[in-house]
């Protein structure tokens, strides 16, 4: 076939010798050139991130040993396994002193709850002794809460204990050998807490506005309630078994004044080797006259049959009031009931007896709806002594003299020998009475004090 044939058979179209048009070569090139660029980028890449691996400091290897491997990741030490041997010993030191701290706590707070139900006095010979005892005792505190300052335990007892330095500055502010140490203990070991800054300066604010507002209420109510009156103490005495302590107390105010006697227990005192705290809330006016007179006192020590025939003289009908304790000493709550109103007992108690009133039903309720008896206002039940003391009725038993045995009374705590006082030659005090009426059981304890 000659070559014009060849050429008319491709359409007329110019071909090279290798069979491709122009186009396809130069794509072909560009291809070419595409991949070698990618493989390139793909080299240095991959370069790089060998180099940014070598220079972290836990692949780093010694240049001295090319045959040395990559260094492992450096595992991160708590703070205890970062401590030395002394530093470990310092730190469980602090941790076992840290619990001084606590009693320190239980001391200021047993210290002020003293200081509400007792009244101190120290001695003026004892004063320079209980100072350097109490001194002691506060700079050993001081120092191991110091020491502790950063432990827990030891920031949560200071701030804790603040609060209760009120009450022993407000009742014993004239005792300044015990509220100089006490006083310099708490300043030190607040100041040298490990607590916060702010933290610190927060609760600082609130124990100072404590401080101020309650001493300044506190006095104003006490120079509001203080009575124009002025008393005098003008004797003083305690009993021959030192069982009980008297005061004549003189009276003078707007008119002509009075006199009286007032007693109270001598045993439930705390006496200590430099200091005395003196139980207040028990002290009971047993006899007064006015206008103001002078009165004679002397104590006697009678027995109890002589005393029981002296009551059983001036009144023969003499009754005393046993409570439920005097009642289990005799065996006469057994048996025991006592009748009430319907309408005497409260809501809680009628439900608790099964019972209602009227006025205890909602307007579409009935007795039988509840299972409770419908009772009337008027209408009384009649309770055993169990029932009684377990919803807190007052149970009582009103006991002839005349029915006393000599036994009975040695049961209910009458001691054979009784301390009596008389006042210009009258009998005004025995302790076979305050014994049987309980005049001087923790029970009555008045708190009436703590605003004279």
């Amino acid at each position: 076939m000659s070559e014009h044939s060849k050429s008319a058979g491709n359409g007329g179209k110019p071909t090279s010798s290798s069979g491709k048009t122009p186009f396809q070569k130069w794509l072909g090139s560009m291809g070419e050139k595409l991949r070698n660029g990618c493989m390139v980028c793909k080299d240095k890449l991959m370069q790089l991130g060998k180099n940014i691996r070598t220079k972290l400091p836990w692949n780093k290897t010694d240049e001295t040993d090319p045959a040395s491997a990559p260094r492992k990741r450096k595992v991160h030490k708590t703070p205890l396994q970062k401590m030395t041997k002394l530093q470990l010993g310092i730190f469980i030191a602090q941790c076992v002193l840290s619990l001084v701290s606590v009693l320190y706590l239980i001391g200021i707070v047993w210290l002020s709850v003293y200081c509400l139900l007792y009244r101190l006095e120290i001695p003026e010979a004892m004063r320079t002794a209980f100072c350097v005892r109490i001194s002691l005792i506060c700079f050993g505190l001081t120092a191991a809460m110091v020491f502790t300052r950063r432990q827990i335990l030891t920031r949560f007892c200071v701030m804790a204990a603040m609060p209760f330095y009120f009450i022993i500055f407000l009742f014993n502010y004239q005792y300044l050998v015990l509220l100089i140490p006490l006083g310099l203990m708490g300043v030190i070991t607040f100041f040298a807490n490990g607590t916060k800054e702010g933290t610190k300066t927060i609760l600082g604010s609130i124990f100072l506005m404590i401080y101020v507002l309650g001493a300044f209420c506190y006095l104003t109510v006490i120079d509001l309630l203080k009575p124009s009156s002025i008393e005098t103490v003008a004797e003083q005495s305690i009993s021959p078994s030192g069982t009980y302590r008297c005061q004549v107390i003189e009276v003078q105010d707007t008119a002509d004044g009075n006199t009286y006697v007032s007693m109270e227990p001598n045993t439930y005192d705390r006496q200590y080797d430099h200091c005395t705290w003196y139980a207040m809330g028990y002290d009971k006016r047993i006899y007064l006259e006015r206008p103001k007179t002078e009165f004679k006192t002397e104590w006697k020590t009678e027995t109890r049959e002589e005393i029981t025939k002296q009551l059983r003289k001036l009144n023969p009908d003499a009754v005393f009031t046993l409570n439920s304790a005097q009642m289990e000493i005799l065996g006469l709550h057994i048996g025991y009931t006592d009748t009430y109103k319907a309408s005497s007992l409260t809501k809680s108690q009628r439900m608790a007896l099964g019972i209602c009133i009227e006025k205890d039903l909602l307007s579409n309720q009935t007795a039988e709806d509840l299972g409770l008896t419908l009772y009337e206002k008027t209408q009384t039940i009649t309770i055993g002594y169990e029932q009684l003391l377990s919803l807190g009725l007052e149970v009582s038993y009103d006991m002839p003299l005349a029915d006393l045995t000599e036994t009975q009374l040695a049961t209910l705590g009458v001691p054979a020998e009784n301390d009596v006082l008389y006042v210009n030659g009258k009998a005004v005090f025995r302790q076979y009475i305050a014994i049987l009426e309980n005049t001087f059981v923790p029970s009555v304890r008045s708190y009436g004090y703590l605003l004279e």
